[in-house]
């Protein structure tokens, strides 16, 4: 009976988490009236500083492709385009605020526009280190995150203390070991049954997302299949606000075993060591500092590259999907290299530009092709 009633939560949680990726918080205020939400854009935006002080961290991503806001130019990537629009048709104006890490200078433009739009004052800034191993990174990191502390607290009116701020850290180390177990079940489940689980985590409620996945591991440990004969593949790239990508590497006969796309598994990834630290100022800067860093961040000339070819090793990756959002140029230019050092690994890389995160009719012929060259 106890089994029953697990297996009957699990079903419920799984329906629940993919529902929240379907929806990508299009209806927080309906869902969950009793959360004020808070924006941001970025993986590197420190998400316990906003749990802390009382708001709920919400991933924007756009709801169409095709926006095209008077503020921006056309060559501005979709992401920026999209979201923009969409709070110029006050779909933002719930938020208690927005963050901004800086990325690229489409996002540090979109943050200076964003402020005109929602308001000066609800706009907080964030600008993490660059080169993330350079000297003095850590303690200018340090100082730029208690600045942010400081400013979200004068718009939650409240300062955190100390215990709510451990607290809020190890709700986000406990949603990050739970993705851990779920990334490494990823080779046995549908490519875009994983995606849509890890994104959910970044559009609903910390804590109900805790509790859902949760509830949910035992029963995708019942469902695991052997992949057969699938193509194993990695995938890399910038956010992916829908499953699209995944679904149909799924249906072409393929299996993503590696996400290493900035709403995938790397958003979740915490280095060895980071959760012996309990002091959560430090803890956020040696987490962000062992990240896998995306195109925006360094460790070195050669470590993104490297990361992505061991990555691809130890997952036992046929093939690799380089992702690059049309006119994201940080992604642009890290592909050629990237692709250059796992192709000389003897692993098959396609660079695939998208608009948005949506496929058509080309992409799947370019990756049926892809496909049977690796097969």
């Amino acid at each position: 009976m106890n089994n029953h009633l697990n297996s009957a939560d699990g079903i419920q949680m799984l329906a629940l988490l993919t529902e929240e990726a379907g929806l990508n918080g299009a209806k927080r205020s309906d869902r969950y009236p009793d959360r004020r939400f808070w924006g941001y854009f970025c993986s590197y935006w420190p998400e316990e500083l906003v749990l802390a002080a009382g708001f709920e961290p919400l991933r924007l991503m756009p709801a169409s492709i095709h926006a095209i806001p008077a503020s921006l130019p056309v060559y501005c990537c979709s992401l920026a385009r999209g979201c923009l629009s969409m709070a110029e048709r006050d779909l933002f104006t719930d938020l208690a605020g927005t963050g901004f890490a800086h990325t690229c200078d489409t996002m540090q433009c979109l943050g200076g526009i964003w402020q005109d739009t929602l308001g000066r004052e609800k706009t907080v800034q964030s600008v993490p280190p660059v080169l993330l191993e350079a000297p003095g990174a850590g303690t200018y990191y340090h100082a730029e995150l208690e600045s942010v502390l400081d400013q979200i607290s004068r718009i939650s009116g409240h300062k955190p203390d100390p215990s709510e701020l451990r607290q809020a850290l190890e709700l986000c180390r406990r949603i990050r070991r739970l993705a851990a177990g779920l990334d490494q079940m990823r080779h046995s489940l549908p490519s875009p049954l994983v995606s849509a689980l890890l994104r959910a985590g970044q559009v609903t409620p910390r804590s109900v997302y805790a509790g859902a996945l949760e509830t949910v591991l035992p029963l995708l440990k019942e469902q695991m299949q052997s992949p057969g004969h699938r193509p194993k593949l990695l995938v890399s790239g910038a956010v992916l606000e829908n499953d699209g990508l995944f679904g149909m590497l799924e249906d072409l006969g393929g299996r993503v075993v590696a996400d290493d796309t900035c709403t995938g598994f790397r958003h979740y990834f915490d280095g060895p060591g980071n959760g012996n630290q309990s002091d959560p100022l430090p803890a956020i800067v040696r987490r962000h500092v062992n990240m896998p860093p995306c195109p925006c961040r360094s460790r070195g000339h050669e470590y993104r590259a490297s990361h992505l070819e061991q990555l691809a090793g130890e997952r036992q990756a046929a093939g690799a999907i380089l992702v690059i959002r049309k006119y994201c140029e940080p992604h642009a230019w890290d592909a050629v290299p990237v692709a250059e050092r796992l192709r000389h690994s003897g692993i098959r890389t396609m660079i695939l530009e998208l608009e948005g995160a949506d496929v058509g009719g080309q992409e799947r012929t370019r990756l049926q092709a892809f496909l049977e060259s690796i097969r």
